[in-house]
């Protein structure tokens, strides 16, 4: 399933709702639920807050081995490095996803190549 939706903050109750339905469908246990709404929710908080872009793409993908939510949107990967300092407690949103997922990968939008694309994997496996 698949969803394209503003690029503003209003949008992530929306998109924690889409995820939450589809999620209802699954089968999965509460736990990786809120598992997988966390760590999409903070990919797609990214993607609003970074990525300059005017839509967030969420696609759902529920197989016999894996759940997998995609974040896409048309902006540029920028790397920065957190300052505790000018961002307080932020800037852990990769290692955060990295914690709660079996697979996590990034594609890097680039200023030839825009729209960065984060993949996050829980494995049914695993559950």
């Amino acid at each position: 399933m698949h969803r394209a939706f503003p690029s503003h903050a209003s949008s992530l109750h929306e998109i924690r709702r889409f995820l939450r339905d589809q999620a209802d469908e699954s089968g999965l246990p509460d736990d990786v639920v809120n598992d997988l709404i966390l760590a999409a929710s903070e990919a797609c908080a990214n993607a609003v807050l970074h990525s300059s872009s005017g839509l967030v793409e969420v696609t759902w993908v529920d197989s016999m081995d894996r759940v997998e939510v995609r974040v896409a949107d048309q902006g540029v990967f920028r790397r920065r490095v957190p300052l505790q300092e000018a961002e307080g407690s932020g800037g852990h949103g990769i290692q955060m996803m990295m914690a709660l997922m079996d697979e996590v990968t990034v594609r890097e939008g680039t200023d030839l190549r825009p729209g960065t694309v984060v993949r996050l994997v829980k494995l049914r496996d695993e559950i």
